[in-house]
């Protein structure tokens, strides 16, 4: 027998095991004792060292796995090796309580495979014995405590045997298996042995004759993704790797997962841990409330973004808990907040510098001919005229009428005078709870807190917010960082039906329509369908001898999952996501693209890597993905950072291209540099004075072919203010080059394109973005000249 098996399946395994079988031998690692973090190495940053732990122990071992080979030709440690390299001046007690100290950190962060065990139960039931043979630096004994400590005695006590590759001196790829197979003296027909590792859990034990099942945790998809997990939580958390491991509480998880569709991936695997340990936080958040104020705290969640977040914290913890959906959106906290007409100017002055005054007349409850006067107005006149004591008490009492059928609504979802309560959303600066909450407390006698997914807040409330992710553990940049693309989380995680607008007089919601496609919604159900299920059932897989507290590994793990979908999505996600419109919920039916992959591949052949810091596009890494993950962790380091990164700062590679100024007077050649911007393209900008020079860009003097992509004419006054500028297309005039195929041109060696100056006397820019197919040989030492 020589086999593949996935996780999901493992626990059946014996039902295709030949009947010779009469030992059930299993590696450790990766197959009976898991962790929760990404790498083994992950474990050292637990040691207290300054600077941190884990490289010095990760170079400690390797020293003495080079020493131990020069020695004595073995390939394999162990611990009393490892620490007298990594502490050469300490004595033997200090030696043990440090490698005390490392299993402890083991047991901390190993679980038992729940499949493994089924396993191990099930060969038992056989009458079949079970042993362990593991590539490890610790002893048998070691081994042995820790599969207890960390899996529970009852798993211990289903092993009869430990092989460990420090005592042979040997690994399992390297021969530890004819002296495993000699001490038990049976032949290797009788043993059946099943791994992680391809070549040290299959090849190697299969040449002997015995049968092997490889172990295949996760697919290449999700083995990529978990890896870039691990690069997000580096870029994130400063911590991380340093005094912190990178905590991955999902794998177990991530690796029962049966279906490969893409939106199966997307919700469960991604999705799913997210949402899973929100609502766990977001339970310990009600509790610790609830407890503060001595009575209970009714969460509720906001919809519509509310409404995954809600699903799987019933998933997670039934649906008899005291969660509730209420409908309480932006638009409809700023139409009640209005007490006072203090609070009217306020909130006027900080919406016109937001929003359109079409949008800040709805909330405002303006409409028809009011509406319509009004919106002519310019921003500051609309302040001044809506502020008026007539125009102010119209607007008062409308809202407060409109306060009413809120309380109606909050009535309808079991929320009476005097409760405590807690909105719950994803975020990000808490909106709905700064223009609402206040009012509640006023007519209802609340208590209101916030708790998010991500908290950045813009100004300091002082109100009763938390974040699962916010500045308690993470600077502001970086948590603005991840504000940046975080409609792509709204849009997975909202239900299909339009923001509430108004309430009927009993509460009942009155929602906006709603235009989002069909096929759209039918991707977010699955995606949805998969989250939930991951909800359901977290946890299941893991096997632990003793309780700990993993609140904090889930917070990391949570923002290194958010995080990588946010910068750094698979082809597969992205897919998914083009299908996608975002609502942009403000009381309108407007909808943008989620993402346009050519909208940005244009703005990178215009303006080139900084096109990265100038962009306002709603998910740029999904749309950056194609050109190859370089661009994203580019895009993800500057945002992290705040890195101040321009234009000038990419200007080089650059070759002299010849321009003819004509006009004026003193028509001649002139050099201008044309500096490289993506895929091969190059852009020139060519400044024309008032003097109206025409400009005749000389592509034929270095190309033999060429592509254009565009040539247009900006206001110099506008151009390049670490931005790009809006442009006009220019009319360009081909002399010597034939267009032989929508914009791709044969050029001779006198060739180039004019494009004569718009009208006016502002000074302008040509922006030439063209790209040299086939370089003239003549033009070649031009390049190389520049």
């Amino acid at each position: 027998m020589k086999t593949n098996i996935r996780a999901y399946d493992f626990a059946e395994l014996l039902a295709q095991a030949p009947d010779e079988i009469e030992i059930l031998s299993l590696d450790c690692f990766d197959t009976l004792l898991w962790r929760d973090v990404q790498a083994p190495r992950d474990v050292f940053a637990g040691i207290d060292m300054a600077g941190g732990a884990l490289e010095p122990r990760m170079w400690a071992e390797g020293a003495a796995r080079r020493a131990a080979r020069l020695r004595n030709n073995d390939t394999e440690v162990d611990f009393q090796a490892i620490y007298e390299r990594l502490l050469p001046n300490a004595g033997q007690p200090a030696i043990d309580a440090a490698v005390a100290h490392e299993l402890a950190l083991e047991a901390r962060h190993c679980f038992a495979f729940a499949p493994t065990v089924a396993l191990m139960r099930a060969a038992k039931e056989r009458g079949l014995q079970v042993i362990i043979v593991s590539d490890t630096y610790l002893n048998e004994d070691q081994l042995g405590t820790l599969i207890a400590r960390a899996a529970g005695q009852d798993v211990r006590d289903l092993i009869d045997r430990i092989f460990v590759s420090s005592a042979f001196g040997v690994g399992k790829g390297n021969g530890m298996f004819k002296p495993v197979l000699k001490e038990l003296g049976v032949r290797p027909e009788a043993i059946l042995h099943c791994g992680d590792n391809r070549i040290a859990d299959q090849v190697a034990p299969d040449t002997l004759g015995i049968h092997t099942a490889h172990l295949v945790q996760f697919d290449e998809e999700s083995t990529e993704r978990l890896r870039h997990e691990a690069v997000a939580a580096a870029m994130i958390d400063p911590t991380a790797r340093l005094t912190a491991p990178i905590s991955q509480t999902h794998r177990a998880e991530v690796a029962m997962r049966r279906s490969d569709a893409p939106a199966d991936m997307l919700g469960h695997d991604v999705l799913g841990p997210l949402m899973y340990d929100f609502a766990c936080w977001v339970k310990d958040e009600v509790a610790e409330m609830s407890d503060r104020l001595g009575k209970q705290v009714r969460p509720l969640f906001l919809m519509r973004d509310g409404h995954l977040p809600l699903e799987s914290f019933r998933a997670a913890f039934g649906d008899d808990t005291d969660a509730a959906p209420v409908e309480i959106s932006r638009f409809v906290s700023s139409s009640a907040r209005l007490t006072d007409r203090e609070s009217l100017k306020k909130f006027v002055l900080d919406a016109v510098d937001r929003a359109s005054l079409d949008a800040v007349s709805r909330a405002l409850m303006l409409f028809g001919h009011e509406a319509k006067k009004l919106t002519k107005l310019s921003p500051a006149a609309f302040c001044k005229a809506v502020t008026k004591p007539d125009m102010a008490r119209k607007i008062l009492a409308r809202s407060a009428k409109f306060t009413d059928r809120l309380v109606a609504h909050l009535n309808r979802a079991g929320v009476h005078d005097g409760d405590a309560v807690m909105l719950v959303d994803l975020g990000y600066n808490g909106s709905v709870q700064n223009l609402v909450g206040p009012v509640l407390e006023q007519r209802m006698g609340l208590t209101v807190a916030g708790r998010y997914l991500l908290l950045r807040e813009e100004q300091q409330s002082g109100l009763d917010k938390r974040g699962l992710l916010d500045t308690r553990h993470y600077e502001t940049r970086a948590l603005h960082s991840l504000c940046m693309c975080v409609a792509v989380i709204e849009q997975l995680s909202t239900v299909a039906q339009g923001s509430v607008i108004d309430y009927s007089e009993d509460g009942e919601p009155i929602r906006k329509e709603v235009d989002i496609k069909g096929g759209q919604s039918a991707i977010r159900d699955q995606v949805q369908a998969a989250c939930i299920e991951f909800a359901r059932n977290a946890g299941k897989q893991v096997i632990r001898g003793s309780r700990i507290d993993e609140a904090d590994a889930r917070r990391r793990s949570a923002a290194a999952v958010l995080s990588r979908l946010l910068f750094m999505p698979t082809a597969s996600e992205i897919a998914l996501l083009e299908a996608f419109d975002h609502d942009v919920n403000l009381g309108t039916t407007e909808v943008v693209r989620l993402l346009d992959p050519e909208e940005s591949s244009a703005g990178l052949r215009r303006r080139g890597l900084s096109y990265l810091n100038e962009t306002g596009r709603m998910f740029i890494p999904g749309e950056l993905r194609q050109h190859g993950l370089p661009l994203n962790l580019a895009l993800f380091t500057s945002s992290r950072f705040a890195l101040d990164i321009r234009n000038s700062d990419f200007a080089v590679g650059g070759i002299k291209l010849p321009v003819i100024l004509m006009g004026g007077g003193e028509d001649g050649v002139h050099l201008f540099d044309a500096h490289p911007t993506a895929e091969g393209f190059y852009r020139v900008n060519i400044p024309v004075a008032q003097t109206r020079w025409t400009p005749a860009v000389q592509l034929g003097a270095i190309c033999e072919w060429a592509q254009v992509d565009s040539a247009q004419w900006h206001r110099m006054a506008d151009f390049d203010r670490n931005g790009p500028a809006s442009g006009a297309e220019a009319v360009v005039i081909a002399d010597g080059m034939t267009d032989e195929a929508g914009g791709l041109y044969r050029c001779e060696e006198t060739g180039f394109l004019m494009a004569p100056p718009p009208q006016g006397n502002d000074a302008v820019v040509l922006s030439v973005i063209f790209r040299p197919v086939i370089w003239r040989q003549t033009g070649i030492a031009q390049r190389q000249a520049a």
